[in-house]
Order: structure tokens, then C-alpha cells, then sequence
């Protein structure tokens, strides 16, 4: 059983990464947007519905001294010139509305890199503010719509350490993420 650490980039995400830490190790981190510059270690994935940002957001990354991730993946509508290593389709079977990055690394987890849980960190799908710029986040509700046509696709493999994405999945424990 393989289970992987999905980041967002919501104010809370080292309390979530912490939090999920507490219950057990994880197989594999995969990330998504502004995380992937300050994520301290190596990434499996590095994905983004923006993956025309991936250019200065690695060369960041790079100046402040962290190594590279092992790839980046972009939406497979993004176009030939998205500057990612992979594309795939960033929905799950059934859904027709974006989840947002967030959803979309889920998606990359569990489907693309075929981890068999997921612990959401940092993607609670509210309004707080992001880690890095302290803007709230407006747009949460409008994506919310996409995780519930997502939900049967995820619902035993998911889980989320805060926020709206806890109520809707429920928050892990060590007996989830052991069984």
C-alpha cells in the first residue's frame, strides 16, 4: 500500500504537513504551484493547471538552493509549448469541472503515479490566504463543484488534513492509513 502526500498551497499547509507526519511515513510527495518552490525535498511531481509559471517558478527554486523535482506535469490541454516534462488530462473520470491544481495533483497521485491513498496538505478549499502571499483565496468555492463530481473517484483513497476538503473526505488517521 502506497501512499502519497499531496501539497497545496493554502496558509495551513506546514500545520497539515506536520499533522499528517504525526501519523505515519508516506511513499511519495507530489505537489502542486507556488508549494513546489518551497518544498525543502524532492517532489515525485510537480503539477500545475498553470504550467506556463514553471519556467520562473523552477528557476526559483534553483536560486534558493533546492534541488529539482523529479518532473513536472501539466494539464494535456495546455498546448505543445507548455514547458512540463509530462501531460495528462487533469480530471477524473466523470468530472467536467476543474478542481483546481489541488485536484489536479490528486488526480496526478492517484491515477498517474498510481499511489493508492492520498493525504491532502495545504488544499482545504476555503477562502484562507496562500503560504506565500497571504491573498485569500476567492475563487475556493467555484472549484468545490469539481471535488464533488470527483468524490466517488476518491473518496476511499482520499483524505484532507483541514478545511472544506476534510468535511467532504473525512481527516486521516493512522488506522486509514494503515488498512
Amino acid at each position: 500500500m502506497r501512499t502519497a502526500l499531496v501539497l497545496g498551497g493554502a496558509a495551513c499547509v506546514w500545520a497539515d504537513v506536520e499533522a499528517a507526519l504525526a501519523l505515519g511515513e508516506f511513499d511519495g510527495v507530489v505537489g502542486c504551484n507556488d508549494i513546489g518552490i518551497a518544498w525543502p525535498g524532492v517532489m515525485d511531481a510537480w503539477v500545475s493547471l498553470h504550467s506556463m509559471n514553471f519556467p520562473a517558478w523552477s528557476a526559483r527554486r534553483g536560486r534558493e538552493g533546492r534541488p529539482s523535482h523529479q518532473m513536472t506535469i501539466g494539464h494535456a490541454e495546455a498546448g505543445p509549448t507548455a514547458p512540463v516534462d509530462r501531460r495528462t488530462p487533469y480530471r477524473f473520470d466523470g468530472q467536467d469541472r476543474s478542481g483546481s491544481s489541488g485536484l489536479f495533483a490528486l488526480k496526478v497521485a492517484l491515477v498517474d503515479l498510481c499511489f493508492d491513498k492520498a493525504v491532502l496538505c495545504g488544499v482545504p478549499m476555503d477562502a484562507q490566504s496562500h503560504f506565500f502571499d497571504g491573498k485569500a483565496w476567492e475563487a475556493c468555492a467555484e472549484h468545490r463543484k469539481g471535488w464533488e463530481q470527483a468524490k466517488a473517484a476518491i473518496n476511499d483513497r482520499a483524505r484532507s488534513t483541514s478545511g472544506w476538503t476534510a468535511k467532504l473526505l473525512g481527516k486521516p488517521d493512522t488506522i486509514w492509513l494503515g488498512a
